[in-house]
């Protein structure tokens, strides 16, 4: 009996060197798993401080954050639009009526390379301008215009005719 109990013993000492052996090893990938763990991490929070601007934000917090801009964005995105639309009309309505005439302004020219243009609300009220081309350059007037007649400044017959044009 005390051979097979030598046996047993010498059967556990060699287990027990195996279990031992398996785990040192086990540590061993434990700690290469933790390591390799540790600098994966560390690329992380240097990448996310890179991308947050060297702010240190949990990523899940930024992505809340980018999502909450976004709807702002959207948000303004639609106002906006809903804005230009209202000024849009408004413009038409201040705009409603124009015209253009093209004339000589020289007796001695041709081609008709002076030009009057009114812009008039419904009232007819506006301005006109007037770009009018000489042998030496060409030249720009702007002049308010009141109820279909002149503001503070006398009309050509041009810009009168482009005023009575806008108005029919």
């Amino acid at each position: 009996m005390s051979a097979g109990i030598a046996v047993t013993a010498e059967l556990q000492g060699t287990v027990a060197l195996i279990v031992g052996a398996v785990g040192v090893a086990l540590a061993i990938v434990a700690l290469v798993i933790a390591a390799r763990t540790a600098r994966w991490a560390g690329r992380l929070r240097r990448a996310e401080q890179a991308l947050l601007d060297g702010e240190p934000v949990d990523l899940v917090e930024f992505a809340v954050g980018m999502q909450a801009r976004m709807e702002r964005l959207e948000t303004d995105g639609v106002h906006l639009r809903d804005e230009v639309v209202s000024a849009l009309g408004t413009l038409d309505v201040l705009l409603r009526r124009r015209s253009i005439v093209r004339f000589d302004a020289n007796e001695d020219e041709e081609g008709r390379r002076s030009t009057s243009l009114a812009l008039l609300d419904r009232n007819g009220s506006g301005i006109v301008i007037s770009a009018v081309h000489a042998g030496s350059g060409t030249s720009v007037f702007v002049k308010d215009v009141l109820r279909g007649g002149a503001g503070s400044l006398a009309l050509t017959p041009e810009e009168q005719q482009a005023i009575t044009h806008a108005l029919r």
